[in-house]
């Protein structure tokens, strides 16, 4: 996809500026896929009494496959969105909706939980970048399997502290990764640390950040 291999390269590259620039883009283009949805939710709203009506018309006239066909015309007016909302951080929720699309092309088991205050003490771009170091580690070890491929992401908050943990099929091989050097550099910028669990079919990250 290209807003992740976009993403990727700019966090290689270590370049926060442009990075949260990109960002904001992610963020801008949500932003116009919702306006887009909510002003054709606002035209059905408006016709709904006239399909009430026309839909009451067809049934006095005891015509059940007209009225079947005419249910379905409406239900194909409704928009179809790849849009979900993990949480109320729209760079953040961008992000996440970004990767579970990628998943679901390469057919990838992905589950994110997601518990974040409205307010970040830490930088949204600072969150994103370790977000993506992750989930970019977990869809490369999961491409590297045939079956059984999943991903799981949690992450709550308790006040002081942001605690994320990233699970992940992966074949039991354990390879040097500059993601995670990327994302235990951010942890400690904050106090924070990175530990990792490893078994022969999952391994997991937890990144630990006081706020």
């Amino acid at each position: 996809m290209k807003l992740i291999s976009n993403i990727h390269r700019f966090f290689c590259r270590k370049d926060e500026t442009e990075f949260a620039r990109l960002i904001l883009s992610a963020e801008q283009a949500q932003y116009q896929k919702m306006a887009e949805m909510y002003e054709t939710m606002s035209t059905l709203r408006h016709d709904f009494k006239y399909y009430l009506k026309k839909i009451e018309e067809l049934l006095q006239t005891d015509d059940i496959e007209k009225t079947k066909q005419y249910l379905t015309e409406i239900k194909n007016q409704i928009p179809k969105s790849d849009l979900h909302y993990y949480c109320t951080d729209h760079a953040i929720n961008s992000l996440l909706t970004s990767y579970a699309k990628n998943c679901k092309e390469l057919n990838i088991e992905y589950n994110a939980e997601i518990a974040l205050p409205k307010t970040l003490s830490v930088p949204r771009y600072d969150i994103c970048i370790i977000l993506c170091n992750i989930l970019e580690n977990s869809l490369e070890a999961c491409k590297e399997l045939e079956n059984g491929r999943e991903i799981n992401l949690a992450i709550k908050t308790d006040g002081e502290r942001i605690a994320i943990r990233m699970k992940n099929s992966f074949n039991g091989i354990s390879k040097e990764n500059a993601n995670l050097m990327s994302v235990k550099a951010i942890a400690e910028r904050y106090g924070g640390h990175v530990s990792t669990e490893r078994t022969e079919s999952l391994f997991t990250v937890y990144v630990m950040l006081n706020v």
